[in-house]
């Protein structure tokens, strides 16, 4: 049957369609996400070595507060 043929088909090319839209939304929602990742991982990163170099100082002035003592 020609018509349940054709109806068939169109019913196919939105399913088609409908699939490609949502792996395009996550897809873009995915590439959000790692940028976000990055972003968070880079600031702890950052953090991390302030924190690190705020150690360092105060490792330096406890040493310095040591040797006056002495």
């Amino acid at each position: 049957d020609p018509h349940r043929w054709l109806a068939e088909t169109k019913w196919l090319c939105e399913e088609v369609k409908e699939r490609e839209s949502k792996e395009k939304k996550l897809r873009c929602y995915l590439m959000q996400s790692r940028q976000q990742l990055k972003h968070f991982t880079q600031m702890k990163e950052a953090e991390h070595q302030c924190l690190m170099k705020q150690i360092k100082r105060q490792e330096k002035l406890l040493e310095e507060v040591h040797r006056e003592k002495r």
